[in-house]
């Protein structure tokens, strides 16, 4: 697990993070010609750099509000599958024959 080293060489401060999905480490107000040395994971990270002027800090609000909004479209894709697989199931274990037999009827016309 490396420590990897950050020097602001532009003019003006600025704010830096190493992330793998959501924010990992950050610096906020990373003066000119300051220094920031960080423990990383050993991954391939992604870093970001945002002016100060203009732009908000980076901080462990914006890390939950990417995790929630990751957790939201996985909760949502899971959704969006579990109803038509549960309906499937309850077609083979029940014997219903809700799904089933609409789609081999469908599969054994010759309009396809």
């Amino acid at each position: 697990m490396p420590d990897v080293t950050v020097i602001n060489n532009l003019g003006e401060e600025i704010h830096v993070t190493f992330f793998v999905v959501v924010l990992t480490n950050w610096k906020n107000h990373l003066k000119p010609r300051e220094r920031w040395t960080t423990h990383l994971a050993s991954l391939l990270l992604p870093f970001e750099a945002r002016s100060v002027t203009g732009s908000r800090e980076f901080s462990p609000n914006e890390s939950m509000e990417m995790s929630a909004a990751i957790g939201g479209a996985c909760a949502a894709g899971t959704a969006s599958v579990v109803p038509t697989g549960a309906l499937f199931a309850g077609d083979m274990l029940v014997g219903i024959p809700i799904v089933s037999v609409p789609l081999m009827a469908a599969a054994n016309t010759d309009d396809f």
